[in-house]
């Protein structure tokens, strides 16, 4: 991840001649192969483009520049919010680039920021998937959570956790607002994606072994694993 304070970024490298990378991310029966439900694009300066992501997200915007093969912007239709797409050549394939720029991200919370750029991952690593073994793996993706709000414990080790939603497992759990998750099931978390990952590897209605740090105190909290709650 790269940031500035009004700019976030997220790359992957696909194995895969540029012209079918740079389809797969301009053609919308081509987009809904990797990436959204349904994808309704005009791709032209000027003309609009709207995607169903899945899971509840949307997004509309008007592309505003295209430079065929290198790079394209689309801009949200308030103006608000902008997604810069660059590719490139290097040595062993296409270099893919997602860039958000807006000037409200440097007050985003570090927690938003943090899951933008997972989803945005998560997706990359799918074209990365359909490209190079046929493969898609949007399936295995956001099947599992435990209801927690967390981010990166910067500096340390661990996923801080911010809220706990009424009712959910981690409550029943017994996990509370500023615990510090350090070990999922005896695998070391790292941060938050580190955390998402693990998770996300866990069978609902599963049990796991969380070791949490609380007021410098290390604890084990057992906690049931819940389907996401919002359906693909």
């Amino acid at each position: 991840m790269n940031k500035t304070e009004d700019s976030v970024k997220r790359e992957i490298v696909v194995q895969a001649p540029l012209k079918e990378v740079w389809d797969a991310l301009t053609k919308p029966e081509l987009l809904n192969c990797w990436y959204t439900k349904n994808a309704e694009l005009d791709f032209r300066v000027g003309g609009r483009g709207y995607m169903n992501h899945g899971w509840g997200a949307t997004s509309e915007g008007i592309f505003t520049e295209i430079d065929s093969m290198k790079r394209f912007v689309l801009q949200s239709l308030d103006g608000n919010f902008t997604t810069i797409t660059s590719l490139w050549e290097v040595e062993n394939g296409i270099k893919v680039s997602i860039e958000y720029q807006a000037s409200f991200l440097g007050e985003m919370s570090q927690a938003t920021k943090e899951n933008m750029l997972f989803g945005t991952g998560q997706f990359l690593e799918n074209l990365k998937s359909v490209y190079e073994t046929g493969q898609d793996i949007r399936a295995k993706l956001w099947k599992a959570w435990i209801g927690i709000t967390h981010t990166t414990n910067e500096g340390a080790r661990g996923t801080r956790v911010l809220q706990v939603k009424k009712g959910s497992v981690a409550a029943a759990a017994g996990i509370e607002p500023k615990d510090i998750i350090m070990e999922f099931d005896k695998e070391e978390v790292v941060g938050y994606e580190s955390f998402e990952r693990i998770l996300n590897k866990k069978a609902v209605n599963q049990t796991v072994t969380l070791t949490i740090e609380r007021n410098s105190e290390k604890l084990q909290v057992n906690c049931l694993v819940d389907a996401y709650p919002v359906p693909y």
